[in-house]
């Protein structure tokens, strides 16, 4: 479970990619129309945790989550972003929650099932942020279930679904042979 130097150059990598990406997000987002409904709009969420479910994937190390959702939500934030800073503290809640359900899983479970329950929580860390921040507290109660909710969803799907193929595609290019995912592949099709 110790970090190695390439795990860290892997997760500083990956996770500023994934800012960049954010950070188009950002912009794509700010295009809905405002009178688009909350809970379509939490759609969208899931995207912006990305990194806590990918970079976990690969290298599998306690915090893994949180340091890549902090690298990417800062790295989002230093290219522009229209939210400010609150891209990077928004970024923290979301690979916190994110890097709980990889606890629950004691740090050993990584197949997709689990990649979108991690992920899901994260919705709940953009949730619990939101509510203070982004005005989420001022919805109406169906309104605020419905957000969280789809937020979950969202994050099943676009961060922990993603991760899992993302992933898996570059497992098969050889290019994660020396990391935990590349070695815990070889070591499966090895027993077959």
């Amino acid at each position: 479970m110790q970090w190695k130097m390439r795990d860290i150059v892997l997760t500083a990598i990956f996770s500023a990619i994934c800012g960049a990406v954010y950070l188009g997000w950002d912009l794509l987002f700010k295009a809905l129309p405002p009178v688009v409904n909350p809970v379509v709009q939490a759609a969208f969420n899931g995207l912006w945790w990305i990194a806590a479910a990918l970079i976990p994937f690969i290298i599998r190390r306690p915090g893994a989550a949180l340091l890549a959702e902090a690298i990417g939500g800062f790295m989002e934030f230093a290219l522009g972003s229209p939210y400010g800073v609150q891209a990077f503290t928004i970024g923290l809640a979301q690979g916190a929650a994110v890097e709980v359900g990889f606890l629950l899983g004691r740090y050993r479970h990584y197949n997709v099932g689990w990649l979108m329950l991690a992920s899901a929580l994260g919705g709940i860390g953009n949730y619990i942020y939101s509510y203070f921040y982004y005005g989420v507290n001022a919805y109406s109660s169906a309104n605020q279930v419905g957000y969280l909710v789809m937020s979950m969803v969202s994050g099943a799907v676009l961060a922990g679904l993603l991760s899992w193929m993302l992933g898996r595609g570059l497992l098969r290019t050889g290019v994660l042979a020396n990391f935990a995912a590349g070695r815990e592949a070889t070591a499966s099709e090895a027993a077959l």
